[in-house]
């Protein structure tokens, strides 16, 4: 049939366009919103609005879930708050990295999931006087987290709420376009298996309604296994067949398939190459918040490293040393790196201290880039020269300064004292976070060359931009 071949072939197009574009558009959001949200934790976490999960670091995820919405008393919002954002952070992680975007992957029943999951904060409509208790109870717990903070805090705050709003209606479009398509991809789908088995009597099916919907029903089961089967859509698979009206319905469905120009076509406008260079600093503000929990987890897993148990003569040692004003003795660490290009193990020495500040440094440095603060300020009116050399300084710290803390998280786990090996905080997920990060603005820094080559190679021609 003429219909059903366009249809399938529709149906193929519009699947890749949701692969290659749609979807990793929603990624990029989910990836926004997860870093928004993270920088809000801490600031919460800090101030002691919320008490942190003591099981996060035990929590393994293999799936999306909804987070619990159930109603709280005011009492008990630091624990119910500080478990049930952590939750939220901890699957907008998931989501982020390691959940596959694909239009076979992300099915009505995960479109679902996800739609819920947006749900459990109500960032357009964060309000203390909310009638739901997780919007209610983050909305005054970060109102208390602006009081007397620091207005890079404050910028911080108000921009993370401001981004998850956003991203929230954009997310929320995304998946109810999609829940749309993946209507017609089921149809389509059970077309394809169901009217092309060897077993589907056609001559009978297309003889009526009523005996389509039974020859569907009869081999349902055996082509599809055990997934749903939704009544409305196969309804509309025997009006575009043998309704009165099928000639128009079949028109509408194709053209609602049609990948629309508008939604495809790039942008011709000439692309300031300082925008994409700021873009590329702006994607080093992700690092702010990651340091900063890599930072807290580093300084007790080195405590552990040099753990000694506290003896009386320990304690006697300790406390004369402090009484004469006797400096501590520096903690030093040897690690094993391996080059990640090479494979080439070589040994590094770390001085504790001196390590710790560079990472407090950095995540300082970050966090006031990605609040477009004073340090982002800075950057962006220096010359161009200048804020590629600070931006390549930068990529190039942190790819090395990930080698040396994924280096550190095996040496922990294998050198910390037996006894204490249990209180090691694993540094995996972390890493993984922070490498997507360093990847995110190598990305943008590779569109910047690219645009500035292309201008280059423009005006050669005697062409301008």
């Amino acid at each position: 049939m003429v219909f059903t071949s366009q249809l399938e072939v529709a149906l193929m197009a519009k699947q890749s366009w949701f692969n290659a574009e749609r979807l990793q558009s929603m990624l990029e959001q989910f990836r926004l919103m997860y870093s928004c949200v993270r920088n809000l934790n801490e600031v919460l976490v800090k101030r002691s609005l919320i008490q942190p999960d003591p099981y996060k670091l035990e929590t393994r995820i293999s799936e999306i879930a909804v987070i619990e919405t159930d109603n709280f008393t005011e009492n008990e919002d630091s624990i119910v708050l500080g478990k049930r954002f952590s939750d939220y952070e901890m699957m907008l992680d998931f989501i982020s990295n390691y959940f596959r975007f694909s239009v076979e992957n992300i099915t009505i029943n995960r479109i679902k999931i996800l739609l819920d999951l947006l749900k459990a904060f109500d960032w357009t409509n964060l309000s203390s006087n909310s009638s739901k208790s997780n919007t209610r109870a983050l909305a005054t717990a970060l109102t208390k987290a602006r009081t007397n903070a620091p207005a890079v805090t404050v910028s911080l705050i108000n921009d993370s709420q401001e981004k998850c709003a956003k991203s929230t209606k954009i997310i929320n479009s995304y998946l109810a376009e999609l829940a749309d398509f993946q209507r017609e991809f089921y149809k389509g789908n059970l077309r394809k298996d169901l009217f092309e088995h060897p077993d589907f009597d056609k001559r009978k099916a297309f003889s009526s309604p009523e005996a389509e919907l039974e020859e569907i029903r009869r081999l349902y089961v055996k082509t599809t296994g055990k997934k749903t089967f939704y009544t409305d859509l196969v309804q509309e698979i025997i009006n575009e067949d043998q309704g009165p009206d099928k000639e128009n319905l079949r028109h509408k469905l194709l053209e609602k398939l049609e990948i629309k120009i508008t939604e495809t076509k790039k942008e011709t406008h000439t692309v300031n190459p300082h925008d994409l260079l700021m873009t590329a600093v702006f994607a080093l503000g992700g690092m702010g918040s990651i340091l900063g929990q890599l930072y807290a987890k580093l300084s007790d897993n080195f405590d552990l490293l040099f753990y000694v148990k506290k003896t009386l003569f320990v304690k006697f040692v300790e406390a004369l040393k402090k009484a004469l004003g006797l400096k501590e003795k520096p903690r030093n660490c040897t690690i094993t790196v391996t080059d990640p290009q090479s494979g080439t193990k070589t040994t590094q020495q770390i001085e504790v201290t001196s390590f710790l500040a560079q990472i407090s440094k950095l995540a300082h440095i970050y966090s006031g880039i990605a609040a477009k603060g004073s340090e982002y300020n800075k950057i962006n009116n220096a010359n161009e020269d200048d804020a590629l050399i600070f931006l390549n300084r930068q990529i190039q710290e942190n790819q090395k300064l990930f080698t040396t803390i994924n280096a550190l998280d095996e040496h922990f786990k294998s050198h910390v004292e037996a006894t204490q090996r249990v209180k090691v905080k694993g540094l995996k997920i972390d890493l993984s976070s922070y490498r997507n990060a360093i990847i995110a603005a190598n990305k943008k820094r590779g569109e910047y060359a690219s645009a500035k080559e292309e201008i280059e190679q423009m005006k050669k021609l005697g062409i301008k931009g």
